[in-house]
């Protein structure tokens, strides 16, 4: 019987290398494998712990705020009324809008004057409705624009205010307005006074407005509002905006304008007394 060769040295030597190297190999991927697992790890909980901060900012911004009303504010509280003195007008106008819809800037710019006319002829009941619809994660720039159009009316400035935020409106939908522009670039072109504007800037840095704002937001998604713009007109919300607007001011323009209520006169100044 022939004898086993015994493996040469050589030969047992190379198995081992081969044996070595393919579990330093084995080893190496576990070590990658691990390292990609713990990466993984840390990256998903970098991801909640950054959800879980923007849902606790998003709660925090919606509870905080003051409960002023504005003074133009409707009956419910659910907008707020461009005309408020007007008597007997034939229509109430609604329109549901967030600051940063670049269709609501389209909307305003196509029908605003003309409404804003019917408005100062006691035609119609015109009020904004401002929701918050496209604020999402850290940008707030719907509520703190709706906040500022509110502060605006506490000091009889919210048809010129509301007018700003739509004429500076980014043309790129999201992007928001910056607490600079909110706070004194828009109220300066606006035209709130120096003596009146110490006053907006409180209400705007204390959000006294945004329980407010929040209740219109609130109560317009009851409504099943869930994009802007919308218009309801005397309670009824139309199909299409465009139609239902056209049509009203078609109508309005044969209908006798109600007369607009007058604006005090200022008292005339006593003539001085004739010297004899």
């Amino acid at each position: 019987m022939a004898k086993k060769k015994k493996p040469s040295i050589v030969a047992e030597s190379n198995r081992r290398e081969v044996l070595r190297k393919k579990e330093a190999a084995e080893k190496a991927a576990q070590s990658r494998n691990r390292r990609i697992v713990i990466a993984a790890a840390l990256a998903m909980g970098v991801v909640i712990v950054a959800v879980f901060a923007i849902v606790i900012v998003q709660q925090i911004n919606r509870g905080a705020g003051g409960t002023t009303v504005p003074p133009n504010a409707n009956a419910d509280h659910t907008g707020i009324v461009v005309n408020p003195n007007a008597t007997g007008p034939i229509h109430t106008v609604s329109i549901y809008l967030d600051y940063q819809c670049t269709a609501c800037k389209a909307l305003e710019d196509t029908y605003g004057a003309q409404l804003q006319q019917s408005a100062d002829a006691g035609q119609i009941n015109l009020e904004y409705r401002a929701v918050s619809i496209l604020d999402s994660g850290s940008n707030d720039a719907s509520l703190r624009a709706a906040v500022a159009a509110a502060c605006a009316d506490t000091v009889g400035y919210y048809s010129a205010y509301h007018d700003q935020i739509f004429a500076n409106q980014p043309t790129q939908e999201g992007i928001g307005f910056t607490a600079e522009q909110l706070r004194n670039t828009f109220p300066q072109a606006a035209g709130i006074t120096s003596d009146l504007m110490p006053g907006f800037q409180q209400c705007y840095d204390n959000r006294s407005t945004q329980q407010f704002v929040q209740g219109v937001s609130d109560a317009a998604l009851k409504l099943g509002v869930t994009s802007t713009p919308q218009v309801a007109i005397d309670g009824t919300l139309s199909d299409n905006y465009a139609t239902a607007l056209t049509n009203l001011l078609a109508e309005l323009q044969t209908t006798v304008p109600a007369t607009p209520v007058a604006t005090p006169a200022a008292p005339d100044t006593p003539a001085a007394p004739a010297t004899p």
